[in-house]
């Protein structure tokens, strides 16, 4: 029998997947605000209750944070979790502008269902509406563990997250190209503390390869954890995690293996973690995890350190032009550079010019000098926000330019939102239109096949698609060629496809 010959095989190059880090307010994080448990049913949970032993200034007190919505809504889970980090992603792109955040923030619904990997159907416009809704819904009363980074101290109050939530609609005088915005206005603890970067970095693209939801609620703790260790092995009380992610806590080592040890091993596969261990806790009776970092989660930690590094040296970022009327306002009335930026980043240049002009205008009208330090007042009057009286009249001069900024500002940005929804769907459609042309029929199917071959290589990746229903992993290999589509083809870029679209708009 003659022996078959064998070709070599090709070796594959795994190359590590782009980091795509997005930043999650502290605060949210560590109070367990979204939980790592899913609605179903009827089985809707609308409060419950985190207390949690911590050392501050060498003494061990209990803090505790208690969560509550309506029974309609129930609490935040973990798909919420999943909207809130696309929307983040959205608002951080925004500071990167304009260097700061500032309310309301507006987005399309199109733009965070695309961030998410999801397709535009009513369905998931329903989600993000009740998503909003919830987030705006639930309250936290907060006992010394919510930290206001601006004011340097730990809050006693019940706040909520978004302070307001509204669905709005956008669509030509012909009632064509409708368009699903939102517009979110945030509380202001929340605001200030993501603008002073109170924040913690975490990978979406790798967190979005999770799909147990207990995976996802470990995975947000990880860089946290790690970072405190500086990549040494860390240990974690499984009680205590168990209440912190409002997952049930099972008493016998071989149900915890077969619950929270297959999510676990999941992070073990997207190189987040190295390895895991339970062991007996020898202070107490329970449990504990033991976790090792993996190569992903030390990578990120590496070029997080990295960045923060860079980011000192860096030249400032510019200021939108609003903000840097408002900063000059303040350094005309005698504010120093440094902190007229500071404000100009953090609160709402409409409301620091208004301030300015009253301000500016007791200083005037102070004949006896009581005003012994204007610039001090200035800032203590702009920074506390405090509110100009009804019956000031601003100067003509800046009145109408206040306003037709505010007016023109959130016209602009609708108009703009909607051209950049135009200009997606557009090279959707001609993404579309080039797989139509290259693949029909069998050819379709083999080259869809190829790709879940390809992606199927990643383990993680690999237990996604097994976990979808046919006609889901037929939509989400498609989004894969279409991606790999629009990589290949030479099409206008956004600024010259508006300035072409406006032109057609005219005739």
């Amino acid at each position: 029998m003659a022996r078959r010959s064998t070709k070599p095989e090709s070796t594959l190059i795994t190359l590590p997947d782009a980091v795509d880090l997005i930043r999650f307010e502290k605060n949210l994080l560590q109070i367990g605000f979204f939980g790592a448990h899913e609605r179903r049913g009827n089985k809707i949970m609308s409060s419950r209750r985190i207390e949690q032993w911590v050392n501050r200034e060498g003494k061990k007190i209990k803090v505790s944070a208690e969560f509550r919505s309506s029974d309609a809504l129930g609490l935040p889970s973990t798909s919420d979790r999943d909207k809130y980090m696309g929307f983040m992603k959205l608002a951080m792109e925004t500071k990167q502008r304009t260097g700061a955040i500032s309310n309301p923030i507006r987005f399309s619904g199109y733009s965070l269902l695309n961030i998410l990997g999801q397709c535009d159907s009513g369905e998931n416009y329903e989600a993000l509406n009740s998503w909003g809704m919830r987030m705006a819904d639930t309250t936290i009363t907060s006992e010394q563990i919510i930290y206001s980074s601006s004011r340097k101290r730990y809050m006693n109050k019940t706040v909520h997250v978004f302070r307001s939530f509204t669905r709005l609609g956008a669509s030509n005088l012909d009632n064509t190209g409708k368009t699903d915005m939102f517009e979110v206005e945030l509380e202001d603890w929340l605001l200030e503390n993501l603008n002073e970067s109170f924040v913690v970095p975490e990978d979406f693209n790798m967190y979005r390869k999770l799909v147990r939801p207990t995976a996802k609620g470990i995975f947000v703790y990880l860089y946290l954890w790690f970072f405190a260790s500086q990549g040494k092995e860390v240990e974690k009380d499984y009680a205590e995690l168990c209440a912190l992610l409002n997952v049930r806590c099972y008493e016998h080592v071989s149900k915890i293996r077969e619950t929270m040890g297959l999510s676990l091993t999941d992070l073990v596969n997207i190189g987040y973690l190295k390895s895991w261990d339970i062991k007996t806790m020898s202070s107490k009776a329970g449990y504990k995890l033991v976790l090792t970092p993996g190569r992903a989660m030390k990578d990120v930690l590496t070029m997080t350190q990295r960045k923060q590094l860079a980011a000192a040296a860096q030249v400032e970022t510019p200021l939108s032009e609003p903000r840097e009327r408002a900063r000059a306002a303040l350094i005309e009335q005698g504010v120093s550079q440094a902190k007229a930026t500071e404000l100009a980043k953090r609160l709402d240049p409409a409301g620091i010019l208004a301030r300015v002009e009253y301000v500016a205008a007791q200083v005037q009208a102070d004949r006896r000098g009581s005003i012994k330090n204007p610039a001090g007042y200035l800032i203590t009057f702009v920074e506390g926000e405090q509110p100009v009286p009804a019956g000031f009249v601003m100067p003509k001069t800046s009145e109408p330019e206040r306003g037709h900024d505010v007016h023109h500002d959130r016209g602009d940005s609708l108009v703009e939102m909607q051209l950049q929804e135009e200009y997606e769907a557009w090279r959707i459609a001609q993404a579309d239109a080039a797989i139509a042309t290259r693949f029909g029929g069998e050819a379709l199917t083999k080259k869809l096949r190829e790709i879940s071959t390809r992606l199927r290589k990643d383990k993680a990746m690999a237990a996604m698609l097994e976990r979808l229903a046919p006609d889901q992993r037929r939509r989400e290999l498609l989004r894969y060629l279409r991606k790999d589509v629009l990589a290949e083809l030479v099409l206008e870029s956004y600024e010259d496809w508006r300035v072409t679209h406006l032109q057609g708009a005219l005739f």
